[in-house]
């Protein structure tokens, strides 16, 4: 079981949480972190059992994360990646990892040289058109 923070608890980080917490034999979430703490956000994290760290850096900071979720406006990609890496953790961004070419380089490269794993989200990857161009490449 892996045990992640989600980072970014708008709608997108919410429905992340909504659809593993409590239904997946393979990754729980243990902590979240938004930038917009209010009481329906403590509400959300009480709810799905996880503890509401204070900052990105206490996320990073918690032993017991071994993972980041990663729902965080795109600018911000690049260098949460960067850090969660040089931190030990592994890293599930949802897309775009960058906003330049070059920092979706340098966040490749910060993860491979932590050895922490990099998986990038894109919810299109099961639709027909997708599958139909894949199996013909």
């Amino acid at each position: 079981m892996i045990d992640a923070a989600i980072v970014g608890l708008g709608w997108w980080g919410r429905t992340l949480v909504e659809s593993v917490q409590g239904s997946s034999d393979h990754i729980r979430f243990v902590a979240g972190a938004t930038r917009t703490s209010s009481d329906d956000t403590s509400r959300f994290v009480h709810t799905h059992q996880m503890k509401l760290s204070e900052s990105y850096q206490a996320v990073l900071s918690d032993p017991y994360v071994k993972a980041i979720v990663l729902a965080t406006p795109h600018s911000m990609h690049a260098p949460q990646v960067m850090a969660a890496a040089r931190a030990g953790k592994h890293v599930f961004c949802e897309k775009p990892l960058a906003l330049t070419r070059a920092d979706a380089e340098r966040s490749v490269v910060a993860c491979k040289a932590a050895g922490v794993m990099l998986g990038i989200g894109h919810e299109r990857r099961y639709e027909p058109a997708i599958v139909e161009v894949r199996r013909l490449l």
